[in-house]
């Protein structure tokens, strides 16, 4: 029994340089590439991304226009409901009530509607730009020769060199100079 242990051990010391160069011989072959890329100012300055900006603002005028629009008309009818009110019967005038309240809530699901539309064309558009986005950044990577591109986010600091987000803002303008947001079933 004191053989065999005493066999186990001598191979362990014998295999211990080895297993202790074997780290420094990974990190030897295993090296990061790195690439950064800031993908706020992209869906800030790039073409594509102010086109969409400016395509949601007057989308959302338009919105604002007809909810003020929407809005003056109700109170106005609330006004000469209000004076029908000593006019009409109570059961008349709890129709009339019941059928104003009816309209406002239509105003308001069709104001969460829209909303909701503009929300949902907002994703697609800004899939849209991921989309054209994604292999422009793999050329990069493929031309710069990495392995790793992350997010400026999640970087505290790095040499400039690395930041290649002017090159893909660069190369996204003549891929996709605008997008073309679509609102509810506009097509």
């Amino acid at each position: 029994m004191m053989f065999s242990l005493y066999k186990v051990t001598l191979a362990a010391l014998t295999a211990l340089p080895m297993l202790m160069a074997a780290p420094s011989a990974m990190a030897q072959t295993a090296t990061a590439n790195i690439l950064v890329v800031d993908t706020v100012k992209i869906q800030d300055q790039s073409s594509a991304a102010k086109s969409m900006q400016t395509q949601m603002q007057e989308f959302e005028k338009k919105l604002q226009t007809q909810a003020k629009t929407a809005e003056e008309k109700l109170k106005a009818e609330e006004v000469g409901l209000k004076q029908q009110q000593t006019l009409l019967a109570p059961e008349q005038f709890d129709v009339k009530r019941r059928e104003f309240e009816a309209k406002v809530g239509e105003e308001q699901r069709k104001l969460q509607q829209s909303q909701q539309d503009m929300q949902a064309a907002v994703r697609n558009a800004q899939g849209a730009l991921f989309k054209a986005l994604e292999p422009i950044l793999k050329d990069l990577m493929t031309e710069r020769g990495a392995n790793l591109m992350l997010d400026r986010r999640m970087v505290l600091t790095s040499s400039d060199n690395l930041d290649v987000t002017s090159v893909v803002i660069e190369r996204l303008n003549k891929k996709l100079p605008a997008i073309k947001v679509v609102v509810g079933n506009k097509k």
